[in-house]
């Protein structure tokens, strides 16, 4: 069934802060004919506010000319945004090194007020032409298992959720078993076949057909999966897929795929595609020496790309069990994340279709700080920082003076 207009994204969407700009950009849209467009008065927290509860137009005109900090506001808006928006900014200052700042930070055009209809239509026939381009992609997390069992589909799940509802990226689980997949099961989502037909019809691949297959699950969580025949299988044809990949990345923020365990050609294609790796263990010989094993596969085939190591069931008593430093020592790295046995809460939230990462514990803080490992947490707060000494704010002495004044307000 084809989606509502309300699930596909805006053409255009203006805030503004004063009521003649807010006219001139009405204009231009009535101008250049643009349906799904529209301009409204508003802050930068207006649609800070706006992209969190809404999926990010193609192309956003944003007001800064009550902004402090223009550029860290900028890189708030992306944070919120999907990877191939087109910002363009409009404000008051006419200043040659802003417009550099803000052309370096990926804006499509710096427009200083008052707005004129030549100028903001030039800018929206850029955005556009950029948009035609689709230079900019969302990241894909390539999620395997060591052994079986030992945890992609939770990760890729509960991940995704936390990414989607807690971090307001657009998310995607694709689920790449086609035999025996669940991730549709944690999600509480009814698997079906619709998706499939499109790896045996590489005709079929486009914006708006993927949308009418995608499943969503929250605002800004959705799911792609689907179970074959068992006799039958399904005969994917790999260009299809590539295509299909390369849509998905352009559509999403993140696209956390829970693979096969097998080095087929379809996990080639993720694989290739993907920008980091998830790889589950468990603390057995078999685990250790599977991930050894993919580990060297993926250092020749996609060496440069982050992996990150997570043991789950710890605590989980087996016969086969070894050392975490045994482990270590076998495949030659360290583990980055370890997640302890709880399987009250993993098995109630399965059984009942909904993330366990919805409840608090320690598992739920382990899969946090998976999610902020998967954003680039550290990254991103480097570029804040740049940002702030950029503009003049210190955010370390700002930190400190608040801590002061709370230290005297605690004496009195």
């Amino acid at each position: 069934m084809a989606k509502s207009t309300t699930d596909l994204p805006h053409n255009l969407v203006a805030f503004v802060n004063d009521p003649v700009s807010e006219q001139i950009v009405w204009n231009v849209i009535r101008e250049m004919n643009m349906a799904y467009a529209e301009a409204k008065m508003g802050s930068i927290a207006d649609t800070l506010e706006f992209l969190k509860e809404s999926r990010s137009p193609k192309i956003l005109i944003v007001d800064v000319s009550n902004s402090e900090l223009p550029l860290g506001d900028i890189e708030k808006i992306k944070e919120f945004s999907s990877p191939n928006i087109s910002i363009i900014v409009v404000g008051s200052r006419n200043e040659v090194g802003l417009f550099r700042d803000l052309k370096a930070a990926g804006v499509v055009d710096y427009i200083v007020k008052p707005l004129s209809n030549v100028l903001l239509r030039r800018a929206i026939e850029q955005a556009n032409g950029i948009k035609s381009e689709i230079l900019k992609e969302g990241k894909l997390i390539h999620i395997m298992s060591a052994t079986g069992g030992a945890g992609a589909t939770t990760v890729a799940a509960n991940v995704g959720w936390l990414l989607a509802n807690r971090r307001f990226k657009r998310t995607l689980v694709m689920d790449l078993d086609f035999l025996y997949g669940t991730a549709n099961l944690l999600l509480d989502i009814k698997a079906e076949n619709a998706y499939l037909d499109i790896l045996e019809s590489p005709d079929k691949i486009d914006d708006y057909f993927t949308e009418t297959i995608l499943k969503k699950c929250t605002q800004r969580l959705y799911y792609l999966g689907g179970l074959c025949d068992l006799v039958r299988g399904v005969q994917v044809d790999i260009n299809a897929f590539d295509a299909l990949m390369t849509l998905l990345k352009k559509q999403f923020n993140y696209v956390l795929v829970d693979s096969q365990r097998d080095i087929n050609e379809i996990n080639k294609v993720s694989m290739r595609k993907a920008d980091s790796f998830i790889i589950m263990v468990e603390m057995t010989m078999a685990s250790a020496q599977n991930a050894a094993r993919l580990l060297e596969f993926l250092s020749v085939e996609y060496g440069g790309k982050k992996i990150i190591m997570i043991d789950n069931k710890n605590g989980l008593s087996s016969s086969g069990a070894i050392t975490k430093e045994s482990f270590e020592e076998v495949i030659g790295r360290k583990i980055d994340y370890v997640m302890p046995l709880d399987e009250t809460i993993t098995l109630a939230a399965a059984n009942i279709g909904q993330p366990l990462v919805i409840s608090e514990g320690p598992l739920t803080e382990i899969l946090e700080e998976v999610a902020d490992d998967v954003l680039g947490k550290n990254e991103n707060q480097a570029i804040a920082q740049a940002i702030s000494e950029k503009e003049g704010f210190n955010f370390e002495k700002l930190k400190n003076d608040i801590l002061s004044t709370i230290g005297k307000y605690m004496k009195k």
